[in-house]
């Protein structure tokens, strides 16, 4: 007789098998959200960056255009890297014409950091 699979059984099973016929779906960007209020948490890919003081407009707009979205969940379990701290102080400190170096100093402070 046929018993049937446990629920995590059965999605490990779909999981397996999405992998082996490589017909994975990527997943969109978040829309782009409201203004980040204070205690958030921002994404771009698998980086994140905490909300640790208001955030100005021209700043959000340029975050936005640079990829940065809200985090559309508040218990997101996926891991990932985590700017460190200060970074958005520094962008907000930056001025606009040398905020792109200051992103890819951010960025790659980030990734030689350790995962969360």
């Amino acid at each position: 007789m046929l018993r049937a699979l446990p629920s995590t059984k059965r999605f490990d099973m779909k999981d397996l098998f999405r992998t082996l016929l490589s017909i994975r779906q990527k997943r969109r960007s978040p829309p782009v959200g409201p203004l980040p209020p204070v205690g958030a948490t921002i994404i771009r890919g698998q980086v994140r960056m905490a909300i640790t003081q208001p955030v100005p407009r021209e700043l959000w707009d340029w975050l936005v255009l640079s990829g940065w979205r809200n985090l559309p969940v508040k218990k997101d379990r996926r891991q990932g890297l985590t700017v460190p701290e200060g970074a958005l102080q520094e962008l907000i400190d930056a001025d606009p014409q040398e905020r792109n170096r200051a992103h890819t100093r951010i960025l790659e402070q980030a990734r030689a950091l350790p995962p969360n």
